[in-house]
């Protein structure tokens, strides 16, 4: 019987090499603590450090021009247990925000997580590539060593070349006269500044995720902490000597996660750092509609079957699905509504249906929420069909995020692939089992892996009981097996499947006994 799928998503190359180092990084740190699936998490975890720390440097920073390099230099040179720390905790986390900001982009792009019912979240996050570069080079130019010289002169020759400010913006930052109090201020304004204003830019980043991952698990995040202040204590943060603005350095240390930009203009030229920079901020703003693959149809509610339970709001990824008051005049105070723009057609929702059951004596299965492109009807009916002619056969659910299930075929099993394990309703498992069925196994990406960021999470607590709908006491035990398989994981997915398959033969068949 070959299974029963939506189109499969393509895997770039990108995307391929992504999925194995994740595969390879399971198997050293296990999923749930696999720093690499966590970036995004992650980043906002060490924004936190870079926060923090900011507030004490804040209080013990003068404004002044004449005493701003002495406020911090005392940090390091006489405080290096304290202040110094904090300082040196500022700096590494900053660093590795932009390294884990860097990483998440990456990482969403090869995976292909900037399109469709994605390209708010990913569009949103352009800006906040900007702020972080901003807020970063005003930060090391408040130091007033001469690395905030290179950082200033730098940013005055990249300003300057913009038509209506011209070279004579650079004698702005390399004239003592130009130095002042009233500059310093405005620069600690903007750093703290930018920075809160990021706070406001990640809210609105997450604003289409639901139950969105802030932080990581318990585990990386203190390793994360630990590896901060370890960097710290190694290596304290210095400032250089203090800045000269009569000239420009002609050597120093560069920090290329921030200011790494100044030396690749000096190779070419202001325009054509503008050219990069810009050009490549609208490639990643235009990059959602550059997808030609096409997009399913959203999940459709059917008032007539909908009791306005909220459950489908609850389990839906994205807050696609809202509750509203109720139009049709049935008794039931409100009705879900799909948000179709937010729709990821994931069909979770459609497994958390209470009308989503296979047993409902109707010839036609028509549930409150479903997916055109894939209606549960279709499911049903093919499930009677296929154990019809391969009674005992195993029942295979994949999903098309996961590994592909059409090369796990067998001829004592019965496939059919969803868009999300999240799809399925537990009751469907039973359903086969009634049927003719031997066992039902369920292959999602996994808790920590789905594609659709919440699918394996309630697929596991459904079939445990833990969240409704919930698979029904009785039918939890070996007929239902969850695994989890991920793409390029096929062969263990079907070694998996035949070791199910040998140890039910073996239980079933009587021992025999030699007089």
């Amino acid at each position: 019987m070959p299974p029963l799928q939506r189109h499969q998503p393509a895997q770039s190359l990108a995307g391929q090499v992504v999925r194995a180092t994740d595969r390879l990084f399971d198997q050293v740190f296990g999923q749930a603590r696999n720093p690499l699936r966590q970036t995004g998490a992650m980043a906002i975890w060490v924004f936190w450090f870079v926060l923090a720390s900011g507030i004490y440097l804040y209080i013990v920073f003068d404004t002044s021009a004449t005493a701003a390099y002495a406020s911090i230099d005392r940090l390091s040179t006489g405080q290096r247990w304290s202040g110094g720390l904090i300082r040196s905790l500022h700096r590494y986390a900053s660093d590795a925000f932009a390294l884990l900001t860097g990483l998440h982009v990456l990482r969403e792009w090869a995976l292909g997580k900037y399109s469709g019912f994605r390209w708010f979240s990913w569009v949103s996050g352009v800006p906040l590539l900007w702020l972080a570069l901003f807020s970063g080079l005003v930060g090391f130019w408040l130091v007033a060593d001469t690395r905030a010289l290179f950082v200033a002169t730098g940013i005055g020759e990249w300003v300057g070349a913009l038509p209506g400010f011209g070279p004579s913006v650079m004698r702005n930052f390399i004239s003592a006269e130009a130095v002042s109090d009233r500059l310093f201020s405005l620069l600690m304004f903007l750093h703290i500044g930018v920075a809160l204003f990021m706070l406001l830019g990640l809210w609105i980043h997450l604003q289409r995720i639901a139950r969105a991952a802030t932080q990581p698990d318990r585990g990386t995040a203190l390793s994360t902490a630990l590896a901060l202040v370890a960097a710290c204590l190694a290596w304290p943060v210095l400032s250089e000597p203090p800045a000269d603005f009569s000239r420009v350095p002609l050597s120093m240390p560069v920090d290329w996660f921030y200011y790494g930009i100044f030396p690749l203009m000096h190779a070419t030229s202001p325009a054509a750092l503008w050219a990069l920079t810009i050009g490549g901020s609208v490639v990643l703003l235009a990059l959602p509609w550059t997808q030609r693959a096409p997009r399913p149809a959203p999940a459709t509610v059917d008032l007539a079957n909908c009791n306005g339970c909220g459950r489908c709001f609850d389990d839906c990824p994205y807050g696609a699905v809202v509750m509203a008051p109720r139009k049709d005049g049935r008794r039931h105070a409100v009705q879900a509504v799909v948000q179709t723009d937010l729709c990821a057609s994931c069909g979770i929702c459609v497994g958390a249906c209470p009308s989503s059951t296979p047993f409902r004596s109707v010839q036609q299965l028509v549930t409150g929420i479903d997916l055109p492109d894939l209606p549960l009807s279709g499911i049903r009916d093919q499930i009677q069909v296929a154990l019809q002619g391969q009674p005992g056969a195993t029942v295979v659910f994949g999903c098309d995020h996961g590994a592909d299930i059409t090369r796990t075929r067998s001829p004592t099993r019965v496939s059919f692939s969803l868009p999300c394990s999240g799809m399925l309703p537990p009751s469907f498992a039973e359903f086969a089992l009634r049927h003719g069925a031997s066992r039902v196994v369920i292959a999602s990406c996994g808790e920590h892996a789905c594609g659709y960021r919440l699918g394996g999470r309630w697929t596991r607590d459904r079939l445990d009981g833990l969240r409704e709908p919930a698979l029904r006491e009785r039918q939890r035990g070996p007929q239902v097996q969850l695994l989890q398989a991920q793409k390029g994981e096929e062969a263990q997915l079907h070694n998996q499947l035949t070791e199910i398959e040998t140890t039910t033969r073996e239980r079933a068949t009587p021992a025999t006994h030699h007089v």
